[in-house]
């Protein structure tokens, strides 16, 4: 009976560790300025932004693959006249297939395997897509990604996680993981009259 508790005890403690240890291989990073944070794995490094809207690029550890994810921040100020409860026909107005053919048009040789609307990221509605394209700068090669782009308040931001195409079914789930973790602050309440009582 003795030998039965103190396994379970030592269970317990190898238990606590590995949840412990589960919770260190994360890193988080909040951007006040741009108003967003994110989560990935401790693998993964922080690298060189290569646009002038890149707030953050992050690449999975592997060379070969080239897995990486970068955040995008833009300035879009259209929409601030109209209330919260817009927001999900603004997606459809200002962020949906218009929006991505104008962003592919980076790439070379670009296939649309997928999109959707309306999507979440963060606190915002917005649109997915995934697609196979050619890289057009740097080493070209083909690669296929995922991409999700939201507009809170007066930022649009996109999520943007590609690898080379041989192996992206491979990161896909991490992607996804990564694109899960994203937030913005909060800076519109759900209420016009915020938490005030309506006096009209």
């Amino acid at each position: 009976m003795h030998f039965v508790k103190r396994s379970f005890f030592l269970a317990a403690v190898f238990c606590f560790i590995g949840i412990n240890s589960a919770k260190a291989e994360v890193f988080f990073i909040e951007d006040q300025v741009n108003r967003f944070s994110i989560s990935f794995p401790d693998l993964w490094i922080r690298i060189n932004n290569q646009k002038p809207d890149d707030e953050l690029t992050i690449a999975g550890p592997g060379e070969p693959d080239f897995a990486m994810c970068r955040v995008r921040v833009r300035e879009d100020r259209r929409f601030l006249i109209y209330p919260r409860k817009f927001a999900d026909s603004i997606q459809k107005v200002g962020y949906s297939r218009d929006f991505w053919n104008k962003y592919l048009g980076e790439y070379d040789d670009v296939y649309v395997d997928d999109f959707r609307e309306p999507t979440g990221l963060g606190k915002g509605f917005g649109s997915f897509t995934e697609a196979t394209y050619t890289t057009a700068e740097g080493t070209i090669m083909r690669k296929r990604g995922l991409m999700f782009a939201s507009l809170y308040h007066d930022k649009a931001y996109i999520v943007d996680c590609s690898a080379e195409e041989s192996v992206y079914e491979k990161w896909r789930p991490a992607f996804m993981g990564v694109v899960k973790s994203v937030d913005f602050e909060k800076v519109v309440h759900e209420l016009p009259s915020g938490n005030y009582r309506n006096f009209m």
